[in-house]
């Protein structure tokens, strides 16, 4: 299971559970919609990646 943690417009520190990396991706996607901050994706070993550090991570083709 993957957590995304950002915090919010507000400054609320908010936590989402994505069952997969690619939920995991939409998820980052629209929280920077949202306003987002300091938006974090931890991967089921509880390692820490930045969004944009997560999103390179998963080596997608966009081609």
């Amino acid at each position: 299971m993957f957590t995304v943690k950002g915090i919010d417009p507000k400054g609320r520190a908010m936590t989402f559970a994505c069952g997969t990396d690619e939920q995991a991706l939409e998820k980052t996607w629209e929280l920077q919609r949202r306003g987002f901050r300091e938006v974090v994706v931890l991967d089921p070993k509880g390692k820490e990646l930045p969004a944009p550090v997560f999103e390179r991570s998963l080596d997608i083709d966009w081609d």
